[in-house]
């Protein structure tokens, strides 16, 4: 059998970039060439018919998820809280010919249900819960739906090394309203669940890991990340009040604070301000869940001391997921017995637990705002707080936790208890009347529908914005049944604000998450793009120091705009983003050279550069496995074992190119078993990337902003 061979010699330079698309230039104004860009760089939309259960404001967003799905084969929705999300998601499962998945959280799962029974939608629902246990869902769906998509920001949990291998090859819809929680690596995590690494290369983006350097998001991210714009919440006013911590909380907060700061707590500054921050965050909350964190902590030393240490594991199981940040786990040692906790601190905390007075006087200033017939929902993150707010408050209190929930004394179904403060209160009968007061820790502040209570008091203060944006949008959804929210907030007592700053650090998340969504946020509704385009659109002038040329580059089904710019020595660079148009030259009606070029080998050199960037390939090959496929084939090339080399040429093409996070784990799997186990791995085809089109849309000229001599 003879091979066939590629040398060097059989290679030639293309004179032209394939695939342009040449047409006669026109001139315009800057505004005109703006609208242009603007039109290539639009997210693309299905033409299919939407379900007629979809709202107006939910069809865009669907058409815009179908066709990210079509294209790339992952999508995420970032629609505000409380637009329908989960409609939306059940739309676009409708289509589906086999049942698909939704994976979400267990306290949400029989809403989930009973939406999708609602809709006519058959799916499959499985817990966040079962997966960090690794128990993955039975079957092979073809589409996978993620809600609360933010709990797989961090790529070293169980739930995420279980779920994204098993999310290979199959089509991904990750939503969440929150996908920036801590910093910018969260909405790069959830992207590359989703997609792979080179999804946005057409528009000059070769690795989403470049989106870390950026500090607002490019267009491109708008066709695979799809927000509406702008945001609303059904036109819901909302009340916001802070309740006023009083001379008897400032003191208990005094005493909390020379408490903490009377412990050694440990010898490594990193641990000591985890534990440090882990009591005191406690403290903020309530005299309860201070003495509940003491308990804790006496725990974990009595433990240390019994093991000779305590392991990393144990700290982080002490501080919890959401006070995890504040330590850099990769220098602590992860041996079982690596750190050494002062063991004098014993006798400290069992005297503080003996003689420390409770005093938790503002449950009764709170109770007072909450004593109207409004529904209030009250969201404490300790559920010592929760406890003590619940006793306080009376038999007739409804209350959910993580492990159970009940009116007063009485257990009851978790979901017949949150009925009451849902869309069909005025139908609830569990018993004679429904309750005016929830108390709930932070298992109810995802994804349920509370919108008959009028009243949300922010017990204690979360460590991130998108809690608070959660928490809030229990209420602020579609359906609420008041006019008005009032939104009552309990600050931290000034000294252990002051030791915490967590008001500070929420203000600097919420910045952050703020300008990205708002980045994010696409309304073409009032674009008016020429038509037809022209292939290229010429902002005039005749002393331009600078020039960019867009190029709209297509492959297959996927399209991008790359935005071409001269460096001065005849070579050209992507951007990702225009200049100020302020800045733009237009005096002259007459085209003239930029940079010395005429018309044509400006188009020419613009876009072979754009297409040479777009064919560049990924970073996504492993050379250790690479190396040893070559090795497999080279053996199997002997052996005339055609079989054995188609496999190892789907395992090869698979392994060169860029990946989804699920794909990399896959392949980092593959490196240390045998050659027979990884034909038998399930690997998706890859089909060979097509020819690149590339077409000139815009051509604009810029004058220098520099003082000139004159």
């Amino acid at each position: 059998m003879a091979w066939p061979r590629i040398v060097a010699e059989s290679l030639r330079r293309l004179d032209r970039a394939p695939g342009w698309h040449r047409s006669v230039a026109t001139e315009t104004g800057p505004a005109q060439a703006l609208a242009a860009i603007r039109a290539a760089q639009r997210p693309s939309r299905s033409t299919d018919a939407a379900p007629e259960f979809l709202r107006p404001g939910q069809i865009d967003p669907w058409r815009r998820v179908m066709a990210a799905l079509a294209r790339w084969r992952g999508a995420l929705l970032i629609e505000p809280v409380g637009t329908g999300k989960t409609w939306i998601a059940l739309a676009v499962a409708a289509a589906e010919a086999r049942t698909a998945v939704a994976i979400v959280p267990a306290i949400v799962r029989p809403q989930w249900q009973a939406a999708a029974i609602r809709a006519g939608v058959p799916l499959h629902c499985w817990s966040h819960e079962r997966t960090s246990r690794g128990v993955l869902p039975s079957g092979s769906p073809e589409l996978v739906i993620i809600d609360e998509a933010h709990r797989l920001r961090d790529r070293s949990t169980r739930r995420v090394q279980t779920l994204a291998p098993w999310l290979v090859g199959r089509r991904t819809l990750l939503l969440t309203a929150t996908p920036i929680v801590n910093r910018l690596a969260d909405v790069i995590t959830l992207l590359q669940i989703a997609l792979p690494d080179d999804a946005l290369r057409l528009d000059g983006i070769p690795s989403l890991q470049q989106l870390a350097d950026r500090d607002a998001p490019p267009h491109a991210l708008r066709r695979v990340a799809i927000r509406s714009a702008p945001p609303t919440r059904g036109g819901i006013a909302t009340r916001p009040r802070q309740l006023p911590s009083d001379d008897n909380e400032t003191q208990r907060a005094a005493t909390a604070v020379a408490a903490v700061h009377s412990l050694a707590l440990s010898s490594s500054p990193s641990v000591k301000r985890l534990l440090a921050s882990v009591l005191l965050d406690a403290a903020a909350s309530s005299e309860a869940a201070f003495r509940a964190a003491l308990t804790r902590y006496r725990a974990l030393l009595c433990q240390a001391r019994d093991a000779g240490g305590a392991s990393r594991q144990d700290l982080r199981r002490f501080a919890g997921a959401s006070l995890d940040q504040l330590v850099m786990w990769e220098l602590i040692a992860p041996d079982t017995n690596g750190e050494q906790l002062p063991l004098e601190d014993i006798v400290l905390v069992q005297s503080l637990l003996l003689f420390r007075p409770m005093s938790d006087a503002w449950i009764e200033r709170l109770l007072a705002q909450c004593s109207d017939a409004i529904p209030t929902v009250c969201f404490a993150r300790h559920r010592a707080t929760a406890d003590a707010l619940r006793r306080a408050a009376g038999d007739s209190t409804a209350w959910v936790t993580g492990s159970a929930a009940g009116i007063g004394p009485h257990r009851m179904p978790r979901e017949m208890v949150l009925a009451a403060f849902g869309p069909e209160r005025a139908g609830w009968r569990a018993r004679r009347a429904a309750p005016t007061l929830l108390i709930a820790t932070d298992v109810a502040a995802e994804g349920l529908d509370l919108q008959a209570a009028g009243r949300i008091v922010h017990v204690d203060l979360p460590w991130t914005a998108t809690r608070l944006e959660q928490r809030e949008g229990r209420l602020l959804r579609i359906g609420q049944d008041h006019a008005q929210v009032e939104i009552l907030t309990r600050p931290p007592a000034a000294p252990i604000e002051r030791a915490l700053r967590i008001g500070r650090l929420i203000r600097r998340k919420a910045s952050l998450a703020e300008r990205w969504l708002a980045g994010l946020e696409w309304d073409d509704t009032d674009l008016q793009p020429p038509a037809p385009l022209p292939a290229a659109t010429i902002v005039t002038g005749e002393l331009a120091c600078r020039t960019v040329v867009a190029v709209e580059l297509s492959q297959g089904a996927h399209r991008g705009v790359a935005l071409m710019e001269t460096t001065g020595d005849g070579n050209w660079v992507v951007r990702h983003e225009l200049p100020p148009l302020d800045r733009t030259h237009s005096v002259s009606p007459k085209y003239g050279n930029a940079g010395g070029w005429g018309l044509e080998e400006l188009l020419d050199s613009a876009t072979r550069s754009a297409v040479l960037e777009a064919a560049h390939p990924g970073a996504g090959a492993l050379p250790a496995l690479v190396s040893h496929i070559h090795a497999l084939a080279r053996t199997a090339a002997r052996r005339r074992a055609a079989t054995t080399l188609a496999q190892l040429d789907r395992l090869l093409r698979f392994a060169a190119a860029p990946h989804t996070l699920g794909e990399r784990m896959l392949l980092d799997n593959l490196l240390g078993r045998e050659s027979a186990q990884w034909r038998a791995a399930r690997i998706p085809d890859r089909p060979l990337a097509g020819p690149i089109t590339a077409r000139p849309i815009a051509v604009l000229l810029f004058r220098s902003v520099d003082a000139t001599l004159r």
